[in-house]
């Protein structure tokens, strides 16, 4: 699996416009698509965020993820494959 990549300057900023792909499952173990997912989640905390698109962070798949609160004020955490 790809590394994570954070941008800290504007002039790295291109591949956030590089069209995304499917996410291909079939390439990965069940584990490695936790632990992806697992990754993602830990990358948008540490920032704060309420949500992260996998091309946010250098990887070019169709993938984001999500923390919002419900009705009831509880946190609620998604990861979205292929939208």
């Amino acid at each position: 699996m790809d590394p994570i990549i954070i941008v800290e300057h504007k002039k790295n900023e291109r591949f956030l416009r590089t069209p995304t792909k499917p996410f291909d499952f079939s390439k990965f173990t069940k584990a490695e698509v936790r632990d992806f997912v697992k990754r993602m989640r830990e990358a948008m905390r540490a920032v704060n965020g309420v949500g992260l698109s996998a091309n946010q962070i250098g990887l070019h798949w169709r993938v984001f993820v999500a923390q919002v609160p419900d009705a009831d004020g509880r946190q609620k955490f998604y990861a979205v494959f292929n939208p």
